[in-house]
């Protein structure tokens, strides 16, 4: 077997591949995956960039520096052919179970011990959080919808993939929308 397809043998994690992906469509800088992850898997700098050294050094990615008018060079990564089977190769294995950290969550679980007042505060200071990513939401789908509308209906073209990712974050904004209007009137109904 040629050594450009061959496959890694050391395991990559789940931000690996995300990378790998965001890689696939077009080459970018570490802060350009950041802004592309934004709203799929929200990512930090401080992340991506060993990620990035990591694949870089299993042969998965290259990179190159390119010059900018005035401004520092930026580094630009591609994926290699190896990362591109490793991807794929990827792709339909049995995921790891899902684990959600949301420290809304873990502060509501103990919420007990504040007033009431103040559990419906940050109720409330959520809910404007999630009204203002709901549209931002509603606007980059309605932008797919927009630029790309032939690309939405072909599963082949990865604009497609982006739109259901897109679509199912914006309806988990909308139950916990739902759901957090429920504590709040659950909340007030207690008080009375």
């Amino acid at each position: 077997m040629d050594g450009a397809f061959k496959i890694t043998e050391q395991k990559l994690n789940t931000l690996c591949y995300q990378i790998l992906g965001v890689l696939l469509r077009e080459p970018r800088s570490g802060y350009d995956i950041v802004k592309q992850l934004e709203n799929i898997r929200p990512v930090k700098t401080s992340q991506v960039y060993p990620t990035l050294a990591r694949l870089e050094a299993q042969g998965l990615v290259i990179s190159r520096d390119v010059k900018q008018e005035g401004r520092p060079n930026k580094r630009v990564y591609s994926v290699t052919d190896a990362g591109k089977a490793d991807l794929i190769a990827w792709i339909g294995t049995e995921p790891e179970l899902p684990v959600l950290r949301d420290d809304f969550l873990t502060m509501i679980y103990s919420a007990w011990t504040k007033d009431p007042a103040e559990v419906i505060a940050m109720f409330e200071r959520r809910l404007n959080y999630l009204q203002e990513t709901m549209q931002r939401m509603e606007s980059l789908l309605a932008e797919l919808m927009v630029t790309d509308p032939d690309c939405l209906k072909d599963p082949s073209n990865w604009h497609f993939y982006r739109h259901i990712l897109l679509s199912r974050r914006l309806a988990s904004y909308q139950q916990e929308s739902i759901w957090s209007r429920g504590v709040i009137h659950r909340l007030k109904e207690a008080k009375t």
